[in-house]
């Protein structure tokens, strides 16, 4: 059954899943509201929305509201639209956190379905203006319903979400926020730390190469936005921070004790732990096989890998930087739907005088 969905917050996050609804056979509409009268006009412009009408028509109407705004706004919003909300309708939300989003919820309506979401994609470029149909594809899509919450409201939020392209996977919000907290919140925390410790000293930071600049990528985000984000997580980031604490003090005790042993054995168990991510990813993906290719240190050499497979109809699922080297090159991983394409995708390559092989 195809649904009347809004939503209420037109940025990155809401542009794009406008983008990548359109066009779906559960969808029958998408109206929506942002109090940026260019980012409406802009959503408008790009196919993400198909209208905005008044508050009160476009609530009344809906029957799958997504929440894209910053989460300070929340109270405000449901303030605002619960009196207009139809029986039966679906409000879910796109935040960083969801504890206290499930807080939020369970003050709906008996008639009103609130389901917690939150979608791991995001990109540099904020706002409307960044907005990508494909930023949900193969993402995972989290899903934190309540106890109570009916399957066949979950099973109806999880088909409209998962034809973005998303891989929906449904937990706790309490399961959540730990989680994000130690992959997400922590190492932002820790990034920004890195930063601070080199005092903005120009003799440390003109040697800062690749390493650095991608372990310490993630401090480049809106300040205050994060102070948010990292706020509305306390709890389980101090406990989390707490971990990080005490795993880098067992490091600095073996320096100090000159116990190569020990810390041989830290790092030996983080580099079978980074190697696994990528098995984890995969098989939320599905059955797929891997190129690594070896590429120049140019501007536009990840667009010339997606033409190159792209001429060859090998579709990229995946794809990952797995080391740079400054004023050379890099090494990449791409993910591929299988052998076959894989090694399509490899000859494809070599032809360019890329060097590339299956793993």
């Amino acid at each position: 059954m195809a649904e009347e969905v809004l939503i209420i917050g037109l940025g990155l996050i809401g542009g794009s899943l406008g983008l990548a609804l359109q066009g779906s056979p559960l969808v029958k509409r998408i109206t929506g509201l942002d109090k940026s009268a260019a980012a409406v006009e802009q959503a408008i412009k790009i196919g993400a929305i198909d209208a905005s009408p008044p508050l009160e028509e476009a609530v009344a109407r809906a029957e799958i509201i997504f929440l894209c705004s910053p989460m300070a706004a929340y109270p405000q919003i449901l303030r605002d639209i619960l009196p207009l909300v139809r029986p039966g309708a679906v409000l879910t939300d796109v935040g960083s956190t969801k504890t206290e989003v499930a807080a939020l919820f369970t003050e709906l309506p008996a008639h009103v379905f609130g389901i917690g979401g939150h979608p791991m994609a995001g990109a540099e470029t904020a706002g409307i203006q960044g907005a990508d149909r494909y930023l949900f594809e193969n993402a995972v899509y989290i899903l934190t319903p309540a106890e109570d919450t009916p399957r066949s409201v979950l099973r109806r939020l999880s088909r409209l979400v998962e034809t973005t392209g998303a891989k929906v996977q449904v937990m706790s919000a309490a399961i959540h926020d730990q989680a994000v907290a130690r992959i997400s919140h922590v190492p932002h925390l820790a990034a920004a730390a890195l930063l601070n410790v080199t005092k903005a000293d120009p003799t440390v930071l003109m040697m800062a190469a690749g390493g650095f600049r991608d372990t310490t990528r993630v401090a480049s985000g809106d300040p205050a936005l994060w102070q948010d984000i990292i706020f509305s997580n306390a709890r389980y980031i101090s406990s989390e921070l707490q971990k990080l604490i005490e795993e880098l003090g067992h490091m600095k005790k073996a320096l100090e004790q000159n116990d190569r042993g020990a810390l041989l054995a830290m790092l030996e168990q983080a580099s079978a732990l980074r190697a696994q991510i990528p098995a984890w990813q995969r098989s939320l993906m599905g059955s797929c096989s891997d190129v690594i290719c070896i590429v120049p240190d140019q501007p536009g050499v990840i667009g010339q890998l997606g033409n190159i497979l792209g001429s060859c109809q090998v579709n990229i699922m995946d794809l990952e930087i797995l080391r740079i080297r400054e004023g050379d090159g890099g090494t990449i991983r791409i993910s591929v739907p299988d052998e076959q394409s894989a090694r399509r995708a490899v000859e494809a390559l070599g032809e360019e005088h890329i060097k590339a092989w299956t793993k």
